[in-house]
């Protein structure tokens, strides 16, 4: 909470990271005349002025908030122009500072306990107690000290307090939510010496076999009413597209490369909508032929 000039000023408000001190509420101060007081100047100060007296300061830089009613009469300026609120704020201010040193001190009528201030010694303002690892600072309050704290989601850490933002893992390291500090990933996959992997490498190596042996004797008797009746060029495709599905599982062992990844998912989801594709277009081909024949 602030003063309202101080609130609502550009050079504060263009201040970098001015916004992280949460919010600010400017209070508007009401003017109060104090009753009295002109008449008083316009009778004393005139006086003062015809005293004579020189005044022990120096008055090449007059400043009229560091001054007093001598001073004024001096250098001729009209208590219109003194800002009676800013030295109100300006005695409040040092008020309040002379009470603090006043209670740390133990001062009592004029005699103080302690002549030194350790900085342990000062009271801390604390709204919210201090994040653990693994949660970032979220301001709710109109103070620093005022804060949530909200755990990093998964792929970041926090390993320190204070801060308001989560950190990234790295490229090839992960973590869960509310994590202190980041896990290289594991890599899993079967090498090509594995006994699974050369079990799946047996049956895959059968279905090729059954699959081109079939599209050969296919292609063979292609003009034979058998292949003819079971689709003739079509099964041929379906074949392929089968034979393709299946070698597209080679890219699923040994280590991970970038081209595998790019051509196992397409080349089974092709093929393989390919092959269904060929089913249904036969399918109909046989409810028609089997629908002529029953007219």
């Amino acid at each position: 909470m602030q003063d309202m000039d101080w609130s609502v000023a550009s050079t504060v408000s263009s201040i970098p990271g001015i916004s992280t001190i949460g919010t600010v509420l400017g209070v508007a101060v009401q003017y109060t005349e104090f009753s009295g007081f002109d008449d008083f100047e316009r009778l004393s100060v005139p006086r003062l002025k015809d005293t004579g007296l020189k005044s022990p300061f120096n008055h090449s830089v007059p400043c009229m908030q560091n001054t007093n009613l001598y001073e004024i009469a001096i250098q001729g300026f009209s208590m219109s122009q003194y800002d009676i609120v800013s030295s109100f704020n300006v005695y409040k201010a040092v008020y309040a500072v002379a009470h603090a040193l006043h209670n740390i001190l133990q001062c009592d009528s004029g005699l103080c306990q302690k002549y030194k201030v350790q900085p342990w010694e000062v009271p801390e303002s604390l709204c919210s107690p201090e994040c653990p690892y693994g949660h970032r600072k979220l301001m709710t309050g109109q103070h620093k000290c005022c804060f949530d704290c909200m755990a990093c989601p998964a792929a970041t850490f926090l390993n320190k307090t204070g801060y308001t933002f989560c950190q990234v893992c790295a490229r090839d390291y992960w973590s869960e939510a509310e994590s202190e500090t980041c896990k290289k990933r594991a890599e899993l996959y079967l090498p090509w010496g594995a006994p699974l992997t050369t079990a799946l490498l047996i049956y895959l190596g059968v279905t090729l076999f059954l699959t081109l042996g079939t599209a050969v004797i296919f292609l063979f008797n292609l003009s034979t009413p058998v292949v003819k009746s079971a689709g003739g060029k079509t099964c041929l495709l379906m074949l392929a597209s089968l034979t393709v599905a299946s070698c597209s599982t080679l890219c699923h062992f040994n280590r991970p490369s970038h081209i595998g990844c790019l051509l196992k998912q397409p080349l089974f989801i092709i093929s393989f909508t390919v092959c269904l594709a060929c089913v249904t277009v036969r399918s109909f081909q046989v409810y028609g032929a089997l629908f002529i024949s029953l007219l």
